[in-house]
This record gives structure tokens, C-alpha cells and sequence, in this order.
């Protein structure tokens, strides 16, 4: 008997997953840009900087979801509705939260929901509810792409476009504000989705496929027919801008009928018939949704508003023209004039891909646009890519050319230009892989793009959400440094700091009315002397007038801790602010979180009285300092001025520049809103450029004391969005008035990081000098332009 050897197992060749490590690598950077966006949300600590959220903000507060459909549907009472509240005759009751709101409805709705639902209907709770609403609207934008990724090019390329779309800049800055920007993006990318699906689900298809059998309507493609429409719908209601979104389903049933083979003009009819059925069900749901998700946009001229009323409400009517007004170029104030001198398309699309996306996914996202539209006008592939490539190219081109082209508008094509950009890469990849050198330039250019990326993200919220807000540390700045009636100079084992004290401007203090002032430390510290910043003696002074400031840990100064004399010269007003100081010899210690009591007395027939430190801030702006560490400047410390930087340059506006550097003792610029707005319409403002000059060069008196900004850090490199520079081992330098084409549009900083200047008074400040400075410009030259009409700076000489 022959026993045969027993069969060897065949050996099996082992293949290291460098796919499922890829994809679980992008796993975890779509894991990073999410944690970006739900990261540092109180970013503004408490305080309100941001004019569209603090604006929302006040309004979510008045309003309320009512209680049944009937009072949701009736404009002209329902508490969700912003608008003015009217009687059953039309006649106007009382004014609402908000009369020019132009906002979409559908996310004040949600926001108002969910605050109820939560017990987040405060003020600081709404707007930080709010906030993650917006990073998770975003993320679930980041999650349909996906979606939309692998019905289009697989499920790598979803992943990738995930993973690219997550790190995006714009996307993780719009996630910290609580507007309507990443509701109307996460409707929109729905929508989109739904064409895609709609568009690969056959409209009409064959019974059982016999070759001689009718078409017949597909109910399933009906269904994603009618989620387009929920989504546009919702979308519309988001941002009215959003219209064009309708022009994508009517491409989706295009591509849905471009192969069926009809062999009969019964089939093309069916066919048609088929197509005209999804666009009608896509229109009626998006039209009801509308109505539905949009309640204030109806209201009847009298009688109730109900579910079945068409009639447009004409509060809504005047905001969409006031919108459009604004919008135009023609009017809008001071805030439409950063639009000046801005080119159409470029402007925009630099400030998408350097800024928006960071320049190694803005710059592969347009090539994969643009090469997917070549190949689609090659007639290859197409049908995969009409969808993207003419949503995001076609969207671009309608909001570019817009006379307001803000970058936060392009937000909705930002995930659809992501998903290009990973089918760029991934074509190039697969094109790559009989060759290995140009596999390995293509794995290359993956990892730079996608690397490049991670790295601007982490830049970004670095510079703006990881450190204190430029206003804040201005104001933290302005705290201890600009002089309020007392300021206590302590010293510690950390270094010396200050704490100001209050008292009312133009305190009168006598023998008889001492003042006293109650006061707990934040830190403890040695108290070296009491600085004050504006003191005047006043009567029939001596030569010197005896100021006795205590320092005691009772209200009746009966305990006194320590104790020092001031000598005031009679003419003490007229000294620089904060020349005079108490000192306190020894130092007296005193300990953080206990109270203590200044009390302040003047001897004699003498009387002393305290002014305030005058602050002068740009109107149109964010006064500084802001309320903050649970102090409020303006109530306690200083008096405040407003510079009218916008005001067109004319014989009142010089008397006001004259006026108001007479009277302040700093000069605060909160933002490059004026200097770099009234730069671009220069034959408007002259004189208010050369105030810029001769404030910056210091021939008005002013030098300045302070500068801060939020640059991009990769390394010893520091990159400046601001203005568009950058330099090596510091700080990039801002420019005087910024032409810089690379410089990011404003919107982008001046919310959550713009630069702010603080110049302080010098002892040679003269009103005559400011006058001889402003009267070496010609008024009578002036001319008043439109934005919109402002003579091209190449004919001017700013």
C-alpha cells in the first residue's frame, strides 16, 4: 500500500494594507478637523465681538417658538417672527426684535428650538449653544460628502475629500460663529447629494427590461427628486443667495435620461414625462418647504396669516431692498467701501485659495475643476462630473462677479471643491501605477497636499482661537497700562503689575467729602505706590495741596493698613496723565480675594477733582476696551470719544479731527476697517488719509504705544493674513494702507483676530499743528464716490 505525501499549503504572498492604513489615516485627520470646529468655541470669553452674532444674538433672546402651527403661521403675531407685530386691520402694533432682518428664517427657527429644548435661551448660553450648532451643521457636511464622494468616485475619494473639506480654513472659522453660514452649507451639500442620487436613480425605467415593454416612472428616483427639494428648500430659507442652487436638479435629470435607449416617441414621451414629474415633485416640496421653514417671508395686508397664505410681507420686501441696496455698491455706508477697487473673480478666488482652503488644497481643488471640465467637455465621465464641476464653478462665477464678494458666501462649494481635489489626486494616483517614479510624485503630492493643509489648519486656530483675542489682549493692555483715576503699582515674585480703581469723571474732592472706593485683588502683590491719572486743584490752592490716600480694611477707615501723602502743584491738570504718584514706603502687602478700601481726603479749604483718561475710538467699529474680566471701562476708568473716520472729508469733519485729538489722551484704531477702507476711495478721502500719515508718523502728536496682532506661525516663518506679508523670526509689518491683492478680505479678520493699534498723547501735542496738518489738503477737491463708482486707484496717487 502507497501512502502518498501530505499536500503542501500553498504559500501565501503577504501584502502590507497600505489602503486601510490610508484610509484610517484619513479617518483620523477628518477626526482633527472636526475637533477643530468644536474646539475653543468661547473664543470671544464672554464678550460680544462679532456684530452678526451679537445682533442674531440680541434678537434669539426676544423671541420664542409658539405654541401652536396657527400662531407659527401668523406673521403678524407670531413671537418667532422678527418683524414688527400688527393688528387684524394691518395697523401697526409695536416694532419686533429685529425690522431689517434679512436673515433665513430656518436657522433662527433652529436655534430658538434648540435653546428652548436645552434651557439655552440666555444671552452667553444661546450664543454658545449656537456656536456648536454651527461646528456640527459643518460636520455633518463634512459626513455628505462622504456620501457624495463615493457615489461619484469611490469610497477612497469620499474619504479623501472628507479628510481635505475638514481642514479646511473657512470651514473651521464659519464653525465658530453662530450664523446662518453653515446651515445654509449643510442644505446645500444635501442637496447636491440628492442630485447625485437623483441623477443615478433611472426617472423611467423598462418593466422587467423586455425589449418592447413601455417606459414607466421609478418611484424611487421620486423620493431623492423630493429630497433635493427639502434640501433647496431649507437651503432658500438659510440664504436667499442660494437660488441657483435649482439649476443642479435639472441637470441631475438630465444625466438621470442621457442613456436610456428609447426606441418609440412613446418612450421619449414616457421619458419626459418621467423627468418633468421629478422636477415638478423637486419644485412643489421645495416651494412647501419654503413656506414652511420661512413663515416670515408671508403675511396677509389684514386679517390672520395662515399655512395657505401667498401674500409677501412687506417688512420682509423692505429688508430684502435695504439687503440689496447694501449689496449693490451704491449704498450700504461705510461697510461697502472695503469693496472698492476690487476686482471680480481674482479678488475672490485668491482669497479662496490662499486664505480659505490654504494654498496646497485651494490650488489642487480649482485644478481639479478645471481638468474635470475638460475632461467633461471630452465627453469622459461626464456624468460624474456636470454635477460638481458646474455647481462649484457655476456658483463661483455667479457670486464672484457680485458686487460684495465676501469669502464666508463661497462657503457652500467649499466641500464640493474638496471632493475635486481628492479625485485630482486619487486620478493621478491610479494613472501613476505602472510607473513608479510618478507613483511616488504622485503619493508625493497626496501627502504635500494633505499635510500642507493639516499644517495651515493648525496655523490658523493657533493664531486666532489658541491664543487671547487681539481685542481682548488689547484691552487686557489698556487695563494696566492707559491710567484710570487710581492705579495701584504692586510688584510680586512673578514681576510688577498693576490694578486701576474707578471713580467718577470730574470727582470733586474736598475735607469734607472724601472719596472711598472698595477693591479686591486678583493677584497679591506688594503695593508700591497709587498712581492717579488726571488730578486738578482747585480754589484758592497754596503752592502745594496735601492728597492723603489710605489704604485700611474697613469701610469707616478706622483700621488702616497703610498710609501716603500726595503734594498736588495747583496747576496739576496740566501735566501729562499719570504723572503723579503716592508712594507707599514700605510696601504694603496685600493678599488676592480679600476686600480692601482706598479712601482719598484733601486737607484744608483746598479740593481736588479727578478726571478720567479720555480714550478716542473709530466710529463705525468695536469701541475698545470692551467689557471684560468683569470689568466695565467706560462705567469705571475712562471717558470715551468717537474719531468719525467715515464721515466724507469737508470743513466739519477737520473741526471734529481738531476737536477730538484735543480732548484725547489715546487714540484707539480697533481694526483696519477705516484706514484700509477709506484708502481705496482716496479722492474721498484725502484729509483722512493724511491724518492716517501724520497720525502714524507722529505729526499729530500721538506715537505709538501698542500693536497687536494674530500672524500664522510655521516655524520661524510668520505669515500675516492681514496684509498679506510675511517675515522671518517676527512679526510680519502691517502696511499704512493696504493695496496688497494678496492681503485677506476683511470679513476674514475682523471678526475673530484684526489688528489693533493704541497711540498715546505726547507732552508736545499742539491743536495748531493738527490744524496746519489738515489744512495742507484742498478740500475743495474733494469728490464723494459711490464705492462702486470710486476712480481706479491706478489713476490715483494714495
Amino acid at each position: 500500500m502507497t501512502v502518498s505525501a501530505p499536500s503542501q499549503p500553498s504559500a501565501r504572498t503577504f501584502r502590507f494594507p497600505w489602503g486601510f492604513l490610508f484610509d484610517l489615516l484619513l479617518a483620523l485627520l477628518i477626526l482633527i478637523g472636526v475637533l477643530f470646529r468644536f474646539s475653543w468655541t468661547n473664543w470671544s470669553q464672554g464678550t460680544s465681538l462679532h456684530p452678526d452674532e451679537y445682533g442674531l444674538t440680541n434678537t434669539l433672546t426676544q423671541l420664542s417658538i409658539p405654541a401652536t402651527l396657527d400662531e407659527y403661521f401668523n406673521t403678524r403675531l407670531s413671537p418667532i417672527s422678527p418683524y414688527a407685530k400688527y393688528g387684524v386691520d394691518g395697523t401697526l402694533v409695536s416694532n419686533g426684535p429685529d425690522n431689517r432682518m434679512r436673515w433665513g428664517q430656518w436657522p433662527i427657527i433652529l436655534l430658538r428650538w434648540f435653546g428652548e429644548q436645552t434651557g439655552s435661551t440666555g444671552y452667553d448660553e444661546i450664543r454658545q449653544m449656537g456656536r456648536s450648532l454651527s461646528a456640527a451643521a459643518d460636520t455633518l457636511s463634512i459626513l455628505i460628502l462622504i456620501l457624495i464622494g463615493t457615489r461619484l468616485y469611490g469610497r477612497r475619494a469620499g474619504l479623501l475629500a472628507g479628510a481635505l473639506s475638514a481642514l479646511a480654513v473657512m470651514q473651521i472659522q464659519q464653525s465658530h460663529f453662530m450664523t446662518s453660514d453653515n446651515f445654509a452649507a449643510l442644505f446645500t451639500t444635501l442637496a447636491v447629494y440628492a442630485a447625485v442620487r437623483a441623477a443615478q436613480t433611472p426617472a423611467a425605467v423598462r418593466p422587467d427590461q423586455p425589449e418592447t415593454a413601455p417606459y414607466r416612472l421609478s418611484w424611487g428616483a421620486l423620493g431623492w427628486f423630493a429630497l433635493f427639494g427639502l434640501s433647496f428648500g431649507m437651503a432658500m430659507a438659510s440664504r436667499i443667495n442660494l437660488l441657483p442652487l435649482a439649476g443642479i436638479i435639472i441637470l441631475a435629470a438630465f444625466i438621470n435620461i442621457a442613456d436610456l435607449k428609447l426606441r418609440s416617441q412613446s418612450d421619449l414621451r414616457r421619458v419626459l414625462t418621467a423627468a418633468a414629474v421629478g422636477l415638478t415633485v423637486a419644485g412643489l416640496v421645495s416651494l412647501l418647504t419654503f413656506r414652511l421653514c420661512q413663515p416670515m417671508t408671508f403675511r396677509a395686508a389684514s386679517g390672520d396669516t395662515t399655512l395657505f397664505t401667498l401674500h409677501l410681507n412687506q417688512d420682509w420686501l423692505d429688508s430684502m431692498k435695504v439687503a440689496q441696496a447694501e449689496s449693490s455698491g451704491q449704498g450700504g455706508g461705510p461697510p461697502a467701501e472695503q469693496w472698492a477697487n476690487r476686482p471680480a473673480i481674482l479678488f475672490p478666488l485668491m482669497n479662496m485659495v490662499v486664505w480659505g482652503m490654504g494654498p496646497f488644497l485651494g490650488l489642487t481643488a480649482w485644478s481639479g475643476l478645471f481638468y474635470a471640465a475638460w475632461r467633461s467637455l471630452k465627453r469622459a465621465e461626464w456624468r460624474r462630473h456636470l454635477l460638481p464641476v458646474v455647481w462649484a464653478g457655476g456658483y463661483f462665477l455667479f457670486m464672484g462677479t457680485r458686487w460684495v464678494k465676501s469669502i464666508r458666501y463661497f462657503l457652500p462649494i467649499y466641500p464640493i471643491l474638496a471632493l475635486l481635489a481628492a479625485w485630482l489626486l486619487l486620478t493621478l494616483w491610479q494613472r501613476a501605477a505602472a510607473h513608479p517614479l510618478r507613483k511616488g510624485l504622485a503619493g508625493a503630492l497626496t501627502a504635500l497636499v494633505l499635510v500642507g493643509t493639516l499644517l495651515w489648519a493648525n496655523a490658523f486656530t493657533a493664531a486666532v482661537y489658541r491664543q487671547a483675542h487681539t481685542r481682548l489682549r488689547a484691552t487686557t493692555w489698556i487695563f494696566h497700562n492707559i491710567p484710570a483715576p487710581f492705579m495701584l503699582n504692586l510688584s510680586a515674585d512673578s514681576g510688577p503689575f498693576t490694578e486701576p480703581l474707578g471713580a467718577p469723571d470730574g470727582l470733586l474732592i474736598t475735607s469734607n467729602a472724601p472719596f472711598s472706593q472698595a477693591f479686591v485683588l486678583p493677584d497679591p502683590g506688594q503695593l508700591e505706590s497709587i498712581r492717579l491719572s488726571r488730578p486738578a486743584v482747585e480754589g484758592m490752592a497754596a503752592a502745594e495741596t496735601p492728597l492723603t490716600l489710605s489704604i485700611s480694611s474697613d469701610a469707616n477707615n478706622t483700621d488702616i493698613l497703610g498710609q501716603a501723602v500726595l503734594r498736588l502743584p495747583a496747576q496739576a491738570k496740566d501735566q501729562p496723565v499719570g504723572t503723579y504718584a503716592a508712594e507707599f514706603d514700605p510696601p504694603l502687602t496685600l493678599q488676592n480675594g480679600v476686600p480692601y478700601y482706598l479712601h482719598v481726603s484733601v486737607e484744608g479749604s483746598s479740593a481736588v477733582r479727578l478726571y478720567r483718561t479720555v480714550l478716542a475710538n473709530e466710529s463705525w467699529d468695536e469701541g475698545l476696551p470692551v467689557p471684560f474680566e468683569n470689568r466695565d471701562p467706560f462705567g469705571q476708568y475712562y471717558r470715551g470719544l468717537s474719531v468719525e473716520a467715515r464721515w466724507y472729508d469737508d470743513a466739519n469733519k477737520k473741526a471734529m479731527y481738531v476737536e477730538t485729538l484735543t480732548q484725547a489722551d489715546v487714540l484707539i484704531l480697533p481694526s483696519q476697517r477705516a484706514i484700509w477702507s477709506s484708502a481705496r476711495i482716496p479722492v474721498t478721502y484725502p484729509m483722512t488719509l493724511e491724518y492716517y500719515r501724520a497720525l502714524f508718523d507722529g505729526r499729530l502728536g500721538f506715537e505709538k504705544a501698542a500693536l497687536f496682532t494674530a500672524p500664522w506661525k510655521f516655524g520661524p516663518l510668520q505669515v500675516s493674513d492681514v496684509g498679506g506679508t510675511l517675515a522671518w523670526g517676527r512679526e510680519p509689518t502691517l502696511p499704512l494702507f493696504n493695496y496688497n491683492f494678496f492681503a485677506a478680505e476683511e470679513a476674514f479678520s475682523v471678526y475673530d483676530h484684526p489688528p489693533v493699534w493704541i497711540f498715546t498723547k505726547r507732552a508736545d501735542f499742539s491743536p495748531a499743528v493738527v490744524l496746519d496738518v489738515l489744512n495742507a489738503v484742498n478740500l475743495d477737491a474733494v469728490e464723494v464716490q459711490s464705492p462702486r463708482n470710486a476712480t481706479p486707484l491706478y489713476d490715483q496717487n494714495p
